[in-house]
């Protein structure tokens, strides 16, 4: 009995000194998160706290992976819930909805790298989750899109071709079955493309320019349906 009420104890004061590290984050970004200030806040000294988290590093590995789950739960979930000829555009739209939502847990794990930060290979691991539903989603575009009888596809271009080539013995990127080269050449594609977007959003660089961000992205993501 006194175990469990310990290690409660032990859940909560980590899941507080989380919450706390993230309006530090919030605040400051990364540069900001400090161990002693998230221990004062919570009533408690430094090295009081140092007996829940080693140090700064394990604090910060903590708030990535939390945000990497929740983002890989979320884009599965969408992707689930939808029609197979509206999985990619459930993707695309769940990145996007968790991105603004969170504007500082995204750029946590998708902004600048932390200097002196190496994450844990968990971290890796979970967001290679998020991978696999990327090229999942663009595996059932190919089949929702497929050509029809009698009507041409687009050309592949050399380069194109060369890229597919060039991704063939990459990886792994993703658990499950071995993508080819092609399918992952669209799922990189699709990832760099979409976190274009959503990451200059986020970060308010379009701000001033004079159009609406989400119509950019809405024009995105049919070109990536299209293979444009």
């Amino acid at each position: 009995m006194a175990t469990a009420r310990r290690e409660r104890y032990r859940k909560q004061t980590r899941e507080e000194a989380k919450a706390v590290a993230l309006t530090q984050l919030a605040e400051a970004g990364t540069a900001g998160i400090s161990v002693n200030a998230i221990a004062k806040a919570m009533g408690m000294t430094g090295p009081a706290l140092y007996r829940y988290f080693t140090g700064r590093d394990e604090l910060l590995t903590e708030l990535i992976t939390d945000a990497y789950r929740d983002l890989a739960e979320a884009t599965a979930q969408a992707v689930a819930e939808a029609a197979p000829a509206d999985r990619f555009r459930a993707l695309a739209h769940a990145i996007r909805d968790w991105a603004k939502e969170q504007p500082d847990r995204y750029l946590l794990i998708y902004g600048t790298p932390v200097p002196g930060y190496q994450a844990p290979p968990e971290t890796t691991e979970i967001a290679a989750r998020l991978m696999r539903t990327i090229l999942d989603a663009c595996a059932t575009l190919d089949g929702a899109h497929a050509e029809q009888p009698g009507e041409p596809g687009e050309p592949v271009t050399d380069l194109e071709a060369e890229l597919a080539r060039h991704l063939e013995g990459a990886g792994p990127w993703a658990p499950g079955p071995t993508s080819d080269g092609e399918l992952k050449g669209r799922a990189l594609r699709t990832w760099t493309r979409l976190h274009g977007v959503i990451s200059l959003d986020v970060q308010g660089q379009f701000t001033g320019m004079g159009f609406d961000p989400s119509v950019l992205f809405e024009a995105e993501v049919e070109a990536l349906i299209r293979g444009a």
